[in-house]
């Protein structure tokens, strides 16, 4: 394992139903991964939970692996998480390419950006954004 690409789990405040496939709604540079909440084990909430990310530069899905940058995921106590790669070689290649085209880009673009992993059922979705924020929303 690379200590570079190191993912950290950061605790969502409510439990993802874990067998259940999220939505993704995409529109411009905003990303929304919609899911199903749990009050108790296989007890549905009337909330959906809502990841809305903005600035979004890069996107992508893997299924059927071991999510291979926190191989301790069992290990801690979160009933649901996501997880933020703190130093991300996918995110140094996006701005090495984007400093080969545009060498300035920093002048006018002062975004954050982070890499997140978010866990849909069989798949990892991969995120570069610059901000996400977490709501509820009634079914």
């Amino acid at each position: 394992m690379i200590e570079q690409d190191r993912a950290i789990p950061i605790e969502l405040p409510v439990w993802q139903a874990p067998n259940d496939d999220v939505c993704i709604k995409h529109k411009g540079d905003e990303l929304d991964i919609s899911f199903k909440i749990w009050i108790d084990a296989g007890k549905y909430s009337k909330f959906d939970g809502i990841l809305n990310f903005k600035k979004i530069w890069g996107v992508r899905f893997e299924r059927h692996k071991r999510l291979q940058y926190y191989p301790n995921r069992e290990d801690d106590d979160f009933n649901s998480c996501y997880w933020i790669v703190n130093d991300s070689s996918w995110l140094k290649k996006l701005m090495m390419e984007r400093d080969s085209h545009f060498s300035d880009w920093r002048e006018y673009d002062n975004a954050e950006y982070k890499h997140y992993i978010i866990q849909s059922n069989q798949y990892y979705i991969e995120i570069i954004s610059g901000g996400m924020r977490f709501s509820k929303k009634r079914k």
